[in-house]
């Protein structure tokens, strides 16, 4: 039986003098391992739909539990990416976040079409906004994983506040109304200006997003809020690619 997907590759492994074992991020399918033969080849039709960064239509055949690659339409190949090294990192670490939340085999349309989008920006993209596009992506993520933090109203009450609160709970997971700061601990305090961007984020695009003008005091702001954040909800992942941006 056939199956027909559009994917992206987010990770190969030489299997093999010329096989490959893709890992695809894919629109119907979820994340899937996919075994390609020869596509190491230099004549292969299959070699430039199986790189890292490649997204294209494949199709597939599903035998005894694994998949295996046909035939392949290379739709847009993000390899330019790979030329600056500032990219590559935050790539790589757009990618392997994506490839660590999506789950074997299960659709997520929603953070697929982030990873693609994702991609499509950061191709043009002012190397100075990579941090910023960091802080938006994973605010993003968290939205498609169904952790996005509540901005709108008190995480513990439910009152929607008049007053914008800068109190954050990450155990309720959102802002804390002033009434509740006595009773929730512990709190984190950020500039009232930090939850208006969040909020921000989730009313628009990510082109949008990514272009707006924000002080270096909220990306830290915003880069500790999220640290803490995705450590809760989505536990220690052990994302190589992060240290490359940390200390690169």
């Amino acid at each position: 039986m056939q199956i027909e997907t559009e994917g992206i590759v987010v990770k190969t492994v030489k299997y093999g003098e010329a096989d490959t074992i893709l890992t695809i991020v894919s629109q119907k399918l979820g994340k899937i391992t996919v075994f390609t033969k020869a596509s190491k080849r230099v004549k292969s039709p299959l070699m430039s739909a199986s790189q890292i960064f490649a997204y294209s239509n494949f199709v597939l055949t599903h035998q005894s539990g694994s998949y295996r690659l046909q035939r392949v339409e290379l739709i847009k190949n993000y390899y330019k990416i790979s030329t600056d090294l500032d990219k590559f990192f935050y790539a790589s670490y757009f990618m392997e976040l994506s490839e660590k939340l999506m789950i074997e085999h299960q659709t997520n349309i929603k953070l697929f079409n982030l990873l693609k989008d994702t991609l499509d920006i950061l191709l043009e993209l002012d190397t100075q906004k990579l941090e910023l596009m960091r802080i938006v992506y994973e605010l993003k993520i968290l939205e498609c994983s169904g952790f996005k933090p509540e901005v709108l109203k008190c995480a513990n009450c439910g009152i929607i506040q008049l007053e914008r609160s800068r109190y954050f709970s990450i155990i309720e997971g959102g802002i804390i109304c002033k009434d509740c700061s006595s009773k929730v601990k512990p709190l984190m305090e950020f500039d009232k200006t930090t939850i208006r961007f969040v909020e921000y984020v989730y009313s628009n695009d990510m082109s949008l997003a990514v272009n707006a003008k924000v002080s270096k005091i909220i990306l830290a702001e915003l880069k500790r809020l999220l640290h803490h954040y995705i450590e809760e909800y989505l536990g220690t992942l052990n994302l190589k690619s992060i240290n490359f941006i940390d200390n690169y």
